[in-house]
């Protein structure tokens, strides 16, 4: 667990970067968050790609935070980003999601962002254009937070014949995330023969005004935007010609608030829109071209979570997708009082796997932690949930019950929920348990992915649709 004293609430704000022998230090007012990179990383990165590399992070890492304050100029003691243009379209289609998990008006939330006022100490835009280098090689980098998406992401691409480079980003606000996962990172660089490096993302600790005892969803729209450009002295390093997110299709689920304001549920940043947009800013800001993609961009989680654990079954054992943020988490992997862990246990439920071979030592289905389907118990069709679908989430059940499994949760659907859900079961199979459309996955890889993925899931007799 990550101690620090909470800070007093600012009345104006400044930024400024600079380049350690390590990575970064962003300041904003006298406040120091540092970014940590393995030295032997980040020595090999060109200190003008540094330069480019810190002017984008320091905005990208701050952007938010004049808003959590209602100020509304800042100054950056740094040149203009590179990025600027790109940051405002990924943080503006995020400001819907944030306001409607903080409970407020979309309108309000956009007029904040709107108002805020950036001043740069030098005006012109830093670029740079790297020549030699290290040759270009089938590497790919891939953001690996133990997931399912990142942990099947990497189990296709060694089925593919890439080299995947494994870059844990160590979020300081996620209280005992780190904690497990130092365990688990041992156990699974051993077994797998790859090594995970870590990068200390300190400026996550701006994210959620947590370090000022606030609570509020802004400040998370732009981390796998991030992700993307502080992979990139990896993707440097290695000569990777791609980079894979895990970005599920899932993450292209839209709708219109109470206010009629077209909000992302997964957020912008995981939207299939916006990752050609990453790819083209991650290549020029390292000089040259490299793929952003993800994978899982034609799948839902319950096709993942079959996929992963029915043809890569000692990856899927490392699977950690709890938050691990409460004091109930503080002993286990799963805090198993969540909704994403009610969420994953459906799911692998429905799958008919063993839920104790993942960590799980309840039955969530049990009475005692019939709360935490409450969400879900209490929704109408249709209905946004507070994690995950509805409907994904009800065909699980569905599976889940058809299996035999016991519990106070299974026997509250029999009764209240298994007619809908016998009734819309194919076209719901169809989607969650299918090959989706898609369009950012290299066509190279294409015929070898599909093919994989009509294997599994036929296992679940769902006729497929073709990308």
């Amino acid at each position: 667990m990550i101690q620090f004293q909470k800070r007093k609430n600012p009345k104006d704000l400044s930024v400024r970067a600079r380049i350690t022998d390590s990575g970064l230090d962003i300041f904003v007012n006298k406040d120091r968050f540092p970014v940590r990179y393995p030295r032997e990383i980040w020595n090999r990165y060109p200190q003008k790609a540094k330069v480019v590399l810190s002017d984008n992070i320091t905005c990208s890492a701050t952007m938010f935070v004049p808003q959590i304050f209602n100020i509304f100029n800042v100054h950056y003691a740094t040149a203009r980003p590179l990025a600027e243009a790109f940051f405002f379209q990924n943080g503006m289609h995020d400001m819907s999601i944030s306001a409607l998990v903080d409970a407020k008006p979309a309108s309000e939330y956009i007029k904040r962002f709107l108002g805020t006022q950036r001043s740069f100490a030098k005006n012109s835009v830093q670029t740079v254009q790297l020549t030699g280098g290290p040759r270009t090689t089938n590497a790919v980098v891939i953001p690996f937070s133990f997931g399912k998406e990142s942990m099947l992401t990497v189990a296709l691409a060694q089925e593919l014949g890439l080299r995947p480079i494994l870059v844990n980003f160590i979020e300081p606000s996620n209280t005992y995330e780190y904690t497990h996962k130092k365990a688990l990172i041992k156990r699974f660089e051993k077994q797998f023969g790859l090594t995970i490096y870590t990068v200390y993302n300190g400026p996550g600790l701006l994210r959620s005004g947590y370090l000022w005892d606030k609570k509020t969803a802004l400040g998370w729209g732009l981390q796998t935007t991030e992700y993307a450009l502080l992979s990139l002295p990896f993707v440097y390093s290695f000569g990777a010609q791609y980079l894979a997110l895990g970005n599920e299709k899932s993450c292209d689920d839209t709708f219109l608030d109470a206010q009629g304001v077209l909000t992302f549920k997964a957020g912008y940043d995981q939207h299939s829109d916006w990752t050609p947009q990453q790819g083209l800013l991650a290549s020029l800001m390292l000089g040259r071209k490299i793929d952003v993609f993800s994978l899982m961009e034609p799948l839902y989680e319950f096709g993942i979570t079959a996929i992963l654990h029915g043809r890569y079954p000692f990856h899927g054992s490392y699977q950690m997708s709890c938050m691990a943020d409460t004091a109930s988490a503080k002993e286990k992997r799963w805090c198993q009082n969540c909704t994403k862990c009610g969420y994953i246990f459906a799911l692998v439920s429905g799958c008919q796997l063993d839920t104790r071979k993942l960590g799980f030592t309840k039955n969530l289905f049990a009475r005692p932690n019939m709360h935490i389907y409450n969400d879900f118990f209490n929704s109408q069709k249709g209905q946004v949930l507070s994690y995950g679908s509805r409907e994904e989430l009800g065909l699980a059940f569905l599976y889940a019950a058809r299996m035999g499994i016991s519990g106070a949760g299974i026997d509250y659907f029999r009764k209240n929920l298994l007619r809908e859900f016998e009734r819309n079961e194919q076209v719901y199979a169809h989607q969650f348990l299918g090959i989706n459309t898609f369009r950012n996955i290299p066509k190279k890889f294409v015929p070898t992915l599909t093919a994989i993925y009509k294997e599994e899931l036929k296992k679940f007799c769902i006729s497929t649709s073709k990308s």
